[in-house]
């Protein structure tokens, strides 16, 4: 007979091997119809009919929960359904952002070429109506001005008198 303890934090401890078992490991020893006797460690109380209890309930408990594998899972539907769940969600999202779809890119490039070839033509039209404007004339060289008769020229900011 195992003497297993059990603490108040839920764990099982196994006096004879001097290790924790884990509750998993106790309802397999229990499912095996290992004879064992728990108690309390804080009281010393025998609890062990209310652990083979508690343990044999959850694998009874645990055979009905299990659902049995549904084939229509890996079908090539539930693939397409996916995706198509997928895209939807994408458009939502689009659509709250308000982002361009691809085609309306498309479209606006396309559009965009067309009105640069208008552009264009209209540019060359133009440029071939307008009259060819004559080669613009050289300028002449400013004028140089008149000096006095010595041959000086006047000092900036003073006034050359008059001479009569």
């Amino acid at each position: 007979m195992l003497n297993i303890k059990k603490y108040a934090n839920g764990r099982f401890f196994n006096t004879d091997e001097k290790k924790y078992i884990k509750p998993e490991k106790l309802a397999e020893m229990i499912e095996k119809g290992e004879e064992i006797k728990v108690t309390l460690t804080k009281t010393g109380k025998d609890i062990t009919d209310k652990v083979i209890a508690q343990f044999s309930k959850k694998e009874e408990t645990k055979k009905p929960k299990e659902k049995p594998e549904l084939p229509f899972l890996k079908t090539d539907k539930l693939v397409k359904w996916v995706g198509d769940m997928i895209d939807s969600k994408i458009e939502k999202v689009m659509d709250i952002v308000n982002l361009p779809s691809r085609d309306q890119v498309v479209t606006l490039d396309k559009n965009i070429r067309e009105l640069n070839k208008k552009i264009d033509a209209l540019k060359l039209s133009q440029e071939k109506a307008a009259p060819k404007k004559a080669a613009p004339k050289k300028k002449a060289a400013p004028a140089k001005p008149a000096s006095s008769k010595t041959g000086k020229k006047p000092a900036a900011g003073k006034k050359e008198a008059p001479k009569a």
